[in-house]
Order: structure tokens, then sequence, then C-alpha cells
């Protein structure tokens, strides 16, 4: 293995965010939930993180500079295109501070109960839309695929366990039986970290006994299919332990 470097910043914990990369970020790790960091150029990395290490940041502000970052990374829609995206404006949130309450929150139809998890939106992102979204206390948002978008999904108040999915697979629709799909992240959504989904990936939420408010900020990168969003019903228990396989299910409301 090469030799390291090491990037001295004033703080006390050292993450390695590439391979031969290792800068000292303790809110950096939290921003991005120990996720990989594989696909990330060290560089770029270095750079959120100093911007971003001593100030905080208005919503205005956020949106001043994450939306021309984000209509100059959009036009790469490979998975490494896409994970630069995401980190790039995940990136951003790590200081930002004063986030409105939209005036209307709506019932969305992933919850149990109609008014268990409402969305709102705050407008101003271009070419992402940020839902503004919350969740009562223990209700879940459940699993569903981000077909045609991404997602970083943003922790504001309370807490939400978030799990994440993939399938090795193309999706059926109209598979009416199961099949299998592969947990990928386990993670406890606080204020100031941070959720990556790209697109075809499965997440869904569960609230803490607080309940949860967060930012879903989503990036519309196909059309929208003419179906209705299907979540997952998925199994209690893996088929494999190891590699976190699970049987899962379309189920599609009327």
């Amino acid at each position: 293995m090469g030799q390291k470097s090491n990037i001295q910043l004033p703080i006390d914990e050292e993450i390695e965010v590439s391979p031969g990369f290792i800068v000292e970020r303790r809110s950096f790790m939290a921003v991005f939930g120990g996720m990989s960091f594989a696909m990330l150029p060290g560089v770029i990395a270095k750079a959120a993180i100093e911007e971003n290490a001593d100030k905080n940041i208005s919503f205005d502000q956020f949106l001043a500079e994450a939306n021309p970052l984000a209509k100059k990374l959009i036009t790469d829609t490979s998975i490494s295109g896409q994970d630069l995206y995401l980190r790039s404006i995940a990136a951003l949130t790590a200081k930002l501070q004063g986030i409105p309450i939209p005036e209307k929150f709506n019932n969305t139809d992933l919850g149990i109960n109609a008014e268990d998890y409402k969305i709102g939106v705050n407008p101003g992102g271009n070419p992402f839309t940020v839902l503004h979204w919350r969740l009562e206390p223990d209700a879940i948002c459940q699993p569903h695929v981000h077909e045609y978008g991404n997602v970083v999904s943003i922790g504001i108040e309370g807490a939400a366990r978030v799990s994440n999915y993939v399938s090795n697979d193309t999706f059926d629709y109209d598979n009416n039986g199961t099949f299998q799909i592969k947990k990928t992240v386990d993670q406890l959504l606080t204020a100031g970290s941070a959720n990556l989904v790209p697109l075809d990936m499965i997440h869904g939420f569960q609230a803490g006994p607080d309940g949860a408010r967060g930012l879903d900020i989503t990036t519309r990168l196909k059309a929208k299919p003419k179906h209705s969003t299907p979540y997952l019903s998925i199994a209690t228990a893996p088929t494999d332990p190891f590699t976190g396989t699970y049987d899962a299910s379309w189920v599609f409301k009327p």
C-alpha cells in the first residue's frame, strides 16, 4: 500500500476519504454516515471540507452554491458521475442552518397511515427539488425505489433509521412473486447527517420515539413512469445474513 498523505486540520479524528488520502474531520464523517468514499476524488473531498470548515450557511446561501454546482455535474449520469454529484451536494449541507419550514405539509401514500409521513417543499432548487419531510414518532416511510431520480436525504431534527437496498437485476414491476435485494446501508439519520440514494436504489425510513424531520434533495434524471410508485414488502430476516440478502415483493397502492 502506498504512503498516505495526512492533511493537518485542527480537528480530532482521522478519516480516510479515498485510498491513500486521509483527513481529520469528525463532522465530515457525520455528513456521509460512514459510507465508503472510494469513488470521491481526494481533491474534491479536501476542497469541500476546507470550504465548509469554519462557516455556517443559510438555506439561501446553500441554493446559491448548490444550484450552479448541480447544473455543472448533472450531465454525468454514470455511477461515478452520480456519486460525485450526490457527495458534492451533500458536502454543502454540512453547515446548513436555519432551514425554513414549509407552510404546508401534504400526506403521502408511503406511510402506514396517511398522517405518518408528510412532505412539503422548500422552493428554489434547480435542477433539484428540495422536499421537506416529517415523520411522526415511530412512523415508517415504506421502502421504495428511486427509479427516475437520485436523492440526498439530510437529517434536521430527531432521528430516523434509514435502510438502503440494491438489486443485481433490472426491476421487473410485473413480477408478482418474490425477488432478492441486498441491504447496503443501515444508518441512523440524525441532525447534520446525510444518506445518499443513487438512481435505482431502494430506501426506507423509520422514525424514533421523538419523530424525525429532514430534507430530500431530489434530482430527476429520467422521465417519471406512468405507473404509481411501488413500495416493497421486505422479509424481516435475511436469506443470507453475511451478504444482507432479503426476499422482497412489490406492493402497488391504488
